[in-house]
């Protein structure tokens, strides 16, 4: 398949699948915010197109981060929030958000002090965090650039058909399969999650525990995040414990910031010390953010069958089959799952930031580990409860 014709399939399906996810009616209020890049305007013309058939008020915001960099290396802090006053207003009379990123240069604002990164990330935290994630009815994508293609080593073609096989999967038997795991979590108490345990080198393997007693887990799919799909809730505050090990180059939430190869010593729920082998100084300025920082507000389990390799693209990376992330800053406040049923996932942890860490457990990785209770659900990437054979396909039967 062309080029082309690869971008035309994966604007047809993420409209299309977004749109009914969302159930977007007549007389809503949809918002559509997207980055200045030829696929997000493709994909956010089709949204709107759909929407717009269904009877909804649509508005859209183009945005710009290299015409941002200028504003905020230049803005005081008052210009800051005052500049995303204009934005939140907008939201808060939107019913429906959605929102197309698509990053050809991430690092665009790294050279944006980051006093007003900070300002940022206060002005955002709000209405754009966390009025929106609350209370509003949400969609995000990182559309597939060519940008993060040469970071994988693949052609932009390779790259569009990972991405189109990774929103290809039969979404409704993954929910299944996830409520299936869900079922497991839910009444769990301490939560186990190795990666790479057998590396000769101790200071690159993973092991960390947590009590998610009381907890529970959210089903999603497509219905905030695209594409889907993992299980999440979040550990007990205080209750985490042990050492985390990322390989590969990671970007720092919204900092715009990047970091490799780094690592967290974690106590009491809080991350006590932290190292990297490029951009440490801007991972420890991160941590330093605010008290709830270095503490982590979701827990994780990726479960897309259809991408079985870590990726740089954060939203996408953080679903793949056979992957856990768990986030430094804030929790999400308890909301209803797909069904309807309203699940404690807030352990109280309040930070102007959220950030996803993904760590593979994938064999071609070294492998890992999801214990629950003492018992192994999950051994390199692949779910040992019935009724989650969907979750472990193209994956090599365990011997």
């Amino acid at each position: 398949m062309n080029q082309k014709e690869l971008i035309k399939k994966i604007i047809k399906k993420s409209a299309k699948d977004w749109v009914e996810v969302a159930g977007v009616k007549e007389k809503e209020n949809v918002m559509i915010i997207f980055d200045f890049h030829e696929g997000a305007e493709q994909l956010a013309q089709e949204v709107a197109r759909l929407c717009a058939k269904r009877g909804a008020r649509v508005w859209y915001r183009l945005r710009d981060l290299s015409i941002e960099r200028h504003l905020f290396t230049h803005f005081s802090r008052k210009e800051i929030e005052r500049y995303y006053a204009f934005l939140n207003l907008e939201i808060y009379e939107a019913d429906t958000v959605f929102m197309i990123r698509a990053l050809e240069n991430p690092y665009v604002l790294q050279d944006v002090p980051s006093e007003k990164l900070k300002y940022v990330m206060e002005a955002q935290e709000p209405v754009y965090l966390r009025y929106r994630v609350n209370h509003t009815n949400w969609q995000l994508i990182y559309w597939p650039t060519k940008f993060e293609a040469k970071v994988e080593g693949l052609s932009y073609n390779e790259y569009l058909e990972l991405y189109y096989k990774a929103i290809s999967p039969d979404w409704k038997k993954v929910k299944e399969a996830n409520r299936k795991i869900i079922e497991v979590l839910d009444k769990g108490k301490e939560l186990i999650l190795r990666a790479n345990p057998n590396d000769p080198d101790p200071s690159k393997r993973t092991e960390i525990q947590m009590s998610i007693e009381g907890m529970t887990f959210i089903n999603s799919t497509i219905n905030r995040n695209y594409p889907g799909s993992e299980v999440y809730s979040s550990p007990v505050k205080d209750s985490v414990e042990g050492y985390l090990y990322a390989d590969g180059e990671y970007m720092l939430g919204k900092s715009f910031k990047k970091v490799k190869n780094f690592w967290f010593k974690i106590e009491k729920g809080k991350i006590i010390d932290a190292g990297a082998k490029e951009g440490e100084k801007d991972l420890h300025d991160f941590l330093n953010t605010d008290e709830g920082a270095r503490y982590f507000g979701e827990v994780a389990l990726g479960t897309n069958p259809g991408i079985r390799r870590r990726v740089f693209n954060p939203l996408l990376n953080e679903k793949v089959g056979g992957s856990f992330h768990i986030t430094p800053g804030n929790a999400y406040e308890d909301h209803e799952d797909d069904d309807g049923n309203v699940k404690h996932v807030d352990n109280g942890n309040r930070s102007k930031i959220h950030w996803d860490i993904t760590i593979m457990m994938l064999p071609q990785y070294g492998g890992g580990e999801v214990i629950v209770d003492g018992k192994t659900i999950q051994k390199d990437g692949r779910f040992l409860i019935e009724g989650t054979e969907v979750l472990n396909e193209g994956l090599k039967k365990i011997k």
